[in-house]
């Protein structure tokens, strides 16, 4: 009798394993419609953005794969778009950008759901289904959707998500940890942003410096491995492939940029809201969006500080070092609406900051995230449509150039319009 209850049970237990994930295939599948829908010709016209053509596909076309991979790019090492692309090849030319956009979709559909899985389960699940959906349906992500060059602001989110989660349950999970970490690690600078997170975290769970030194794992031991090898690469090519144009910097124009880019730029597609030219509304605003998250975060302990601390950081990272112009003051441009991919990780949080604000309402929190969430509907919907590419004749080109005898070169238009790379067959 016993051994029946037990082989019912371990038979119960592997259909419900099974349910799950079919279930999580099937959400996958979703997700993956609805980012392709907002741009279709990302599967249907498929062609490298910027640095995917310019430097990954052609680097690791030219030199070979191990060549590319172990050489950093803009002063780090850019790990997921050289993996991607060095899969990409196996394909063929022709099916590289399209291998590389899947990978790029993958990549969004993971993060998101992750954040609806156990691991996030500390936040109430309406508020992540409102955040799931805001990330999927966000404004201003033209620059960034979907290419694999500019995957690494959204391995960012999910490695900040990963940091203030459920520790791992089982092996699968973590081995996941670490596959996100050294993808997320190695795949741009903002490494140097997650250590001081962990940093946090550790103290937080083992209440102290000495503690956490003391009990340091394998998370931690490869994290600090992957730091001291992107800190590496920053100081020996700290200028690498940087502007040098002057920022064009104050403190008037920061409070616009946040303004502009941060707080209106969460909502509206572009910037079509008319605002005094008076700089000190943006400052105060400024002033107020700072105490707002500040006294949330110290309100709200560890996990909340690690997830303000990292869009701050990241903001002053990317408008310290722009690359927008090569020639020209940097943030006026950005003001203007240039460098969207600076804003991604920024607005998702200011969103979710929002929705922190709407879960202090006590009873009437639900019923302030269902108007929340019914007043962004006219938002997603207005955004949601996302320009195709323009066509510059690649898909043209890159069949001439597979027809072309071994040994000739030749030189292939890819977007954003004017840039171009150059393949030798």
């Amino acid at each position: 009798m016993n051994t029946l209850v037990i082989s019912n049970a371990s038979g119960s237990s592997r259909v419900d394993r099974l349910n799950v994930w079919l279930f999580q295939g099937l959400l996958f599948l979703v997700l993956f419609l609805i980012i392709a829908a907002r741009r279709p010709d990302i599967l249907t016209n498929a062609q490298p953005w910027a640095e995917d053509g310019f430097v990954w596909m052609t680097e690791i076309y030219t030199r070979g794969f191990w060549s590319s991979v172990l050489l950093p790019q803009n002063g780090y090492y850019q790990t997921l778009p050289k993996l991607t692309y060095g899969f990409g090849l196996l394909f063929g030319v022709g099916k590289a950008a399209l291998v590389a956009n899947l990978v790029a979709i993958a990549v969004r559909c993971m993060l998101v759901l992750f954040l609806l899985s156990d691991r996030m389960k500390f936040i109430q699940f309406p508020y992540r289904v409102a955040a799931a959906a805001y990330l999927l349906l966000m404004p201003n992500l033209g620059e960034g959707y979907v290419n694999i060059t500019n995957a690494h602001w959204y391995t960012a989110i999910y490695m900040m998500m990963l940091l203030v989660a459920e520790p791992p349950r089982n092996r699968v999970w973590a081995t996941h940890d670490l596959m996100v970490l050294v993808i997320s690690a190695l795949s741009g600078p903002f490494v140097v942003f997650f250590a001081p997170g962990l940093a946090i975290k550790r103290w937080h769970e083992h209440g102290g410096l000495v503690q956490a030194v003391r009990r340091v794992n394998w998370f931690d031991g490869v994290m600090a491995a992957c730091l001291v090898v992107q800190v590496a690469a920053i100081l020996a090519s700290s200028t690498s492939g940087r502007s040098s144009a002057p920022l064009g910097a104050s403190l008037p124009m920061l409070a616009q940029i946040v303004q502009q880019r941060v707080v209106l730029g969460s909502f509206f597609q572009g910037t079509p809201i008319s605002l005094p030219n008076s700089s000190w509304p943006a400052i105060a605003l400024l002033v107020v969006l700072m105490i707002s998250i500040g006294v949330a975060a110290w309100r709200n302990g560890w996990r909340y500080q690690i997830l303000a601390l990292f869009p701050v950081l990241m903001l002053g990272f990317a408008l310290a070092k722009p690359m927008v112009s090569l020639t020209e003051s940097q943030w006026p441009p950005i003001l203007a609406g240039a460098a969207e991919r600076y804003f991604f990780v920024t607005n998702f949080f200011l969103f979710c900051h929002v929705l922190y604000l709407v879960s202090l309402l006590g009873r009437f929190a639900y019923t302030g995230l269902l108007v929340l969430s019914m007043a962004m509907v006219p938002f997603y919907i207005a955004c949601f449509n996302i320009p195709p590419l323009a066509e510059v004749g690649y898909k043209d080109q890159i069949r001439h150039f597979q027809l072309l005898p071994k040994g000739e070169t030749m030189v292939i238009d890819i977007n954003p319009p004017g840039w171009k790379m150059t393949l030798t067959r």
